[in-house]
């Protein structure tokens, strides 16, 4: 055993801690890589090219080396999955507010990595370094468009939507998001107990649809309904490649149904294999 799990057995953390970083182990090793904190100047300029290689381009928004060394020596969370020698995925999160929450700024896995559960065991990982240090909660935040995302993030794992931004990042100007406006649900992940996403109820006013060309067709407008639907389409990194214009409409009528539901006391309780968002009302 050499992952969080040995490195936390001999010291004193409590049993919930412990057992994340078991979890931890098992999902890396069923993903066969290894994942630990990156210190060296050669592993962080690897990731600085692995989110490069990720987004596209040389994206000045991303993380850059220079301040990866900065978060990493200052006791941040800078983690990468490797496969032998080679880094197929990374994740850099700082502390923030109390420094009882760790927030998630960006994550990443190779094309030839994905949908073999890097990414899962990558943020087991980042759950047990937060038990392990005492830390709460984790947030980050996601494209709603992005429907494997959605999954992953609300059923896989069971993190919750606590609030949804118009334009959160401004122009991102790399080759997945553009200059497209960065539309972000906010997400919060209680490291004491994943929470479970609601089945989604029989009865569902659907707010958003899509046409017969592919099209984002809105249906309805947000009021008293009990449960609300938002669809969305099933690929929306490549309709953006495909037609920027049709990506960005999509954009927009999801920031006009869901952001507008979220704003007015709906709360996203699960999204469903077929690519809807179901939004329930808050009690009270």
């Amino acid at each position: 055993m050499n992952g969080p799990a040995a490195a936390w057995q001999s010291g004193a953390v409590n049993a919930t801690a412990l057992a994340e970083a078991r979890n931890a182990d098992q999902a890396a090793a069923r993903a066969g890589v290894s994942i630990r904190d990156l210190e060296s100047l050669h592993d962080l300029a690897g990731a600085d090219e692995l989110f490069t290689c990720i987004w596209g381009g040389r994206n000045q928004d991303a993380v850059p080396t220079n301040l990866m060394r900065a978060l990493s020596h200052s006791g941040n969370y800078v983690a990468g999955a490797f496969r032998g020698a080679d880094l197929i995925g990374a994740s850099v999160a700082f502390a923030w507010g109390d420094a009882r929450a760790l927030h998630s700024h960006i994550s990443g896995v190779l094309p030839d990595g994905q949908g073999r559960g890097v990414g899962y065991a990558l943020k087991l990982h980042q759950r047990a370094w937060a038990a392990a240090r005492g830390i709460t909660e984790i947030t980050w935040t996601y494209d709603p468009l992005i429907r494997r995302n959605a999954w992953f993030n609300l059923v896989k794992l069971g993190a919750r939507v606590d609030g949804f931004h118009a334009d959160f990042y401004g122009p991102m100007e790399d080759g997945i998001n553009g200059s497209d406006p960065t539309d972000r649900c906010f997400v919060t992940w209680p490291v004491d107990s994943a929470g479970e996403p609601s089945a989604p109820p029989e009865r569902v006013q659907m707010l958003l649809e899509e046409g017969t060309e592919g099209e984002p067709l809105i249906v309805g407008s947000p009021d008293d309904a009990p449960a609300l639907g938002c669809r969305i389409p099933a690929d929306a990194v490549e309709l953006r490649v495909r037609d920027r214009g049709l990506g960005r409409a999509w954009r927009l009528a999801l920031r006009e149904t869901m952001g507008a539901a979220i704003q007015s006391g709906y709360a996203v309780a699960t999204i469903t294999r077929d690519g809807r968002y179901i939004l329930e009302r808050r009690p009270g």
